[in-house]
Order: C-alpha cells, then sequence, then structure tokens
C-alpha cells in the first residue's frame, strides 16, 4: 500500500488531535457550567455561549474529524499487508485491545454529539441540567482518555 503521508507522521498528527479533541472536550461542559450557572439573558450567558461555539466550531469539529481520519489511516496501515485473505480473517487478527480503545473512541464521538446538541439548546435558552450536572460531565473525557491511551501503549 502507498502511503501518501508516513506512519509516524499520521501518527503524530493523530495524537495532536486527539490533543486538541479531548482539551475541548473538557472545557465545554465547564463553559456549560459557567452559563448554566448565570443569569439568563445577561452578560456571562451571551459570552458563555460564543466561546462554547467557537469552541466547537474551531478546536471539537475539526479535532473529531482529524481524529478519525488519522485513526482509521493509522488502521488501515497496520492491516495492509493482510488484505489478500478475507475480511473475517483480517479482523479476527486485529488484537483485542484495539476493539476496547474503539469502543471508547465510539462513545466519546457519541459524547461529544451530545455536547454539541445540549449547546445547541443551551443557545435557544432551554437549561436542562445544573452546573453540577456539567462539572461532573467535563470529567467525563479525561477517564475515557487514560483508558484509551493505556490500551493503546500497554496494548494487553
Amino acid at each position: 500500500m502507498d502511503h501518501v503521508i508516513g506512519y509516524n507522521l499520521a501518527r503524530g498528527l493523530h495524537i495532536i488531535a486527539v490533543i486538541a479533541w479531548i482539551a475541548g472536550l473538557l472545557m465545554l461542559p465547564r463553559f456549560y457550567a459557567y452559563l448554566t450557572a448565570g443569569q439568563p439573558g445577561g452578560e456571562l450567558e451571551a459570552s458563555m455561549l460564543k466561546a462554547a461555539r467557537n469552541l466547537r466550531l474551531i478546536i471539537l469539529g475539526p479535532s473529531l474529524v482529524l481524529s478519525w481520519v488519522f485513526g482509521l489511516y493509522l488502521f488501515g496501515a497496520y492491516v495492509s499487508g493482510d488484505w489478500d485473505r478475507p475480511l473475517g480473517d483480517v479482523l479476527a487478527g486485529v488484537p483485542h485491545w484495539f476493539w476496547g480503545k474503539l469502543i471508547l473512541v465510539l462513545g466519546l464521538s457519541g459524547y461529544h454529539g451530545f455536547l454539541s446538541a445540549e449547546g445547541r439548546r443551551l443557545a435557544r435558552g432551554e437549561r436542562r441540567h445544573s452546573e453540577k450536572f456539567w462539572r461532573r460531565m467535563s470529567e467525563i473525557p479525561f477517564l475515557v482518555a487514560i483508558a484509551a491511551v493505556l490500551l493503546a501503549t500497554l496494548e494487553p
């Protein structure tokens, strides 16, 4: 398989994109907590809505896409020598830790979608969750990232 970019460059870009994505996922619920604690229609609400929207558009969206693009590229490069075999055999040869990491990343992607939908609700003035809820939610990406990184580095 001819590679457009080298494996190590793709791995580095994947790590950078994931760092940006996780950082954004850690920050966004905090913005929502500040917004929820503020006065509806106040200056804090307006600035937090703008900051949250910019975070979603400038950092979270692109870093999610780049994390997936480079991750899929790395997966393709990993199994590229096996494409002469049936797909079932290729997938059966993928290490178990990878499937666990994939499930965690799918979960983070769903969490990202949840945060985006909640941001649109907050922009419409809907406050379905408390400040405490958002503060707790800000810890989820960190815990998932710990598990995903340990799976990828320790390869249990």
